[in-house]
């Protein structure tokens, strides 16, 4: 990136697109998912899977066991209709119906007929090829369904599994081999898998359909809530052991895993419309399945109603430079990746930072006291919180990084530790903050201001945090922390708060505060300054037995003597699901030229995958709840971020690997984001 000293130039930047050379090609998405039964990817990525089939992209679903329970080994016969797959089924009957089922479901979803196209497709491993099932629909060839057909966990046949079943969980062991079953009606051979095997077709696969996204299930699911399936946890460790083979060649791969059974534990965050449809394609599944019910109920009826992702990539990866030139972070293939604005306003291709270790998505950046962005992530194979840094002001970032540990280190419970998030207080010390595995939040404050931090964690307590947190510093420069928690079945936004002595320049414990006031929460908050100083905070909605408010957005607020409102309000949404994106209002809090309507913009995903945005009517004031749904394919979570300037901008990945950015020309508050163009990244 440029050195120390390069100025902006021009009273608004006016972002151009970069000249032909220096912009590398956007690859064409391609989005795969990865699942154990034949319903996990309709229950548990539904509806992201649906607004990618929707948006025409190349999709396809790789389901790794036949799904066969328990049933017993038979012979060969008629390939059953859908009323025959609810009758006394032998284990290769069933797995045929799962495949029907499934078939059925991405059909509904894809609203064509339900026809499809069978063939093989051949994948080398060190062992041999391994020929695998596909499915192709014949009103989408770009649509497709792969079926590996290992044994599901409950199969303890001898010709495919050990005595005690649990297939997947002694390949992932690598204490035993597993056979494959044929389903009735799929014409081919058996096999014998290893651990190997198993991520070498997987590998090969994402290879051959050259995946930009890799979607999956949940590796290591939280304890504090339901248990999961072991081939959702082993089918996930599977799928991600694959990408991290994949992506070494590859530097635009973007993995995410998802939530499972548990999902139930937390609140309703799809609107009705979306579970309407997410339960109109379980049913078209469930017709298939003898053991399922076709009316969705209980836990299933819970799952057609929520989506929540495993790894958030949060909403503050984005951060301005000294000079005000704005950056952007993202993992890719497991490695961190910038874009930058350079000195004349056009933002560069995706740059990929020396990473010496796979990270997980979500990343966060601060400012030091000197003016140097740091940045701060999870690493993906130890759950290390660490960090890299400009090494000059506006300059480029180290080749180390150096690690803060985890404050659940030396437990299993090491995995359940939240992304991180940081903050700046006031007595030059940046703070970074941690869902912990109890639930609780841990803070990690630096040693001192513009250098490094130790590896030990305060604990400041609380219970049932969600990942991820949000913390920031007010206009009397106290530390302020928030989460989405759930207690006792119920959400609610958790303040902690840390006091700033301006006297003796230092920032106080952290003491736990009554809720924030507001209707029943369904995903983390977002902070951010009003003109004035005072802090808004923005959270998604939950549908409960009160309220049909999922897919909207909550809003609370600080008063003028800097208390909290005794009630929130709903100011409208578009659906989606995720943290809320915003950004300081222009001005001080911003750290840009203060502008005569300087007014909060608030982005989110929205029910259709794209990105929608509202405002506030006027300066330091509410939100009417009119919102513009400004269109794209975007993966993760949006970030946002105001200019030197005070232009506002939002930032938004794509499941190309490439980032969108959308900014106002003109700065002021009532003026649209109406410059865009999509970055390709490394």
């Amino acid at each position: 990136m440029p050195h120390k000293g390069i100025a902006l130039v021009g009273a608004a930047i006016a972002l151009v697109a970069l000249a032909p050379a220096a912009q590398a090609a956007i690859p064409t998405p391609v989005v795969v998912s990865v699942v154990a039964h034949q319903d996990d990817d309709i229950l548990f990525i539904d509806p992201d899977l649906r607004n990618t089939i929707h948006a025409g992209r190349a999709v396809t679903n790789i389901f790794v066991t036949a799904g066969e329970a328990w049933l017993a080994p038979g012979a060969p016969g008629p390939l059953p209709d859908a009323s025959g797959c609810r009758a006394d089924l032998v284990r290769e009957a069933y797995a045929y119906c799962r495949q029907r089922g499934a078939m059925a479901a991405w059909a509904n979803m894809a609203g064509v007929a339900d026809t499809w196209s069978a063939d093989r497709v051949t994948i080398s491993t060190t062992a041999g090829n391994v020929r695998v099932e596909r499915r192709t629909l014949a009103a989408r060839p770009n649509v497709q369904l792969m079926f590996l057909n290992l044994p599901e966990n409950a199969d303890s046949n001898s010709d495919v599994a050990g005595p005690d079943g649990a297939s997947l969980v002694h390949l992932w062991q690598n204490d035993r081999t597993a056979n494959t079953l044929v389903p009735w009606g799929n014409t081919n051979q058996r096999y014998t898998y290893d651990h190997a095997r198993l991520t070498q077709v997987l590998a090969g696969l994402f290879t051959r359909l050259q995946a930009t996204v890799i979607r999956t299930q949940d590796p290591h699911p939280d304890p504090r809530y339901q248990g999961d399936h072991n081939d959702h946890v082993m089918t996930a460790r599977f799928a991600t052991e694959a990408a991290g083979v994949y992506s070494a060649t590859r530097s635009s791969v973007q993995l995410y895993h998802y939530r499972d059974y548990n999902i139930a534990d937390a609140q309703q965050n799809l609107p009705g419309s979306a579970s309407t449809d997410k339960g109109a394609t379980f049913s078209a599944y469930a017709a298939w399945d003898g053991f399922a019910d076709p009316t969705p109920t209980g836990d299933y009826l819970s799952w057609t109603q929520r989506l929540y992702h495993r790894d958030p990539t949060g909403t503050t990866w984005v951060g301005q430079n000294n000079d005000g030139r704005l950056q952007a972070f993202a993992v890719e293939s497991g490695k961190l990746v910038t874009w930058y604005q350079r000195a004349g306003g056009a933002i560069n291709t995706g740059e990929v930072l020396t990473t010496p270790w796979p990270l997980s998505p979500g990343v966060t950046v601060g400012r030091n006291a000197d003016r140097r962005l740091q940045v701060f992530a999870r690493r993906a194979d130890t759950n290390e919180i660490v960090s890299t840094w400009q090494t000059a002001v506006d300059g480029n970032f180290a080749t180390t990084w150096v690690s803060l540990g985890n404050p659940n280190t030396g437990s299993d419970d090491a995995f359940q530790v939240g992304a991180p998030v940081v903050a700046l207080g006031s007595d030059g010390l940046l703070r970074v903050a941690v869902k912990n595995a109890g639930g609780g939040v841990s803070v990690n404050t630096q040693q001192a201001p513009n250098s490094g931090f130790g590896t030990t964690w305060d604990d400041i307590h609380g219970t049932g945090a969600q990942d991820p947190i949000a913390v920031e510093v007010d206009r009397e420069g106290g530390v302020n922390v928030f989460a989405y928690a759930i207690e006792n079945g119920v959400g609610h936004i958790r303040h902690w708060y840390a006091p700033y002595d301006a006297g003796t320049h230092t920032t106080g414990a952290f003491t736990q505060q009554p809720y924030l006031a507001g209707y029943e929460p369904a995903g983390p908050p977002t902070a951010v300054h009003n003109e004035d100083g005072r802090l808004d905070v923005f959270y998604r909605l939950a549908t409960n037995s009160t309220d049909a408010f999922a897919g909207l957005v909550g809003h609370t607020w600080q008063h003028p003597d800097n208390t909290w409102t005794t009630s929130g309000e709903e100011i409208g949404g578009q659906g989606g699901v995720g943290e809320v994106a915003a950004a300081d209002a222009p001005g001080t809090w911003s750290d840009s030229t203060p502008i005569a309507d300087s007014r909060i913009l608030v982005f989110t995903t929205n029910g259709t995958g794209g990105l929608s945005t509202t405002r506030q009517s006027d300066p330091n004031g509410g939100y009417p709840g009119t919102w513009t749904d400004l269109a794209g394919v975007h993966v993760g979570q949006p970030a946002s971020g105001v200019d030197r300037q005070g232009c506002v901008f939002s930032f938004a990945l794509t499941d190309s690997g490439s980032l969108v950015v959308r900014n106002q020309t003109t700065c002021s508050g009532d003026q649209p984001l109406s410059r865009v163009r999509e970055i390709a990244g490394p």
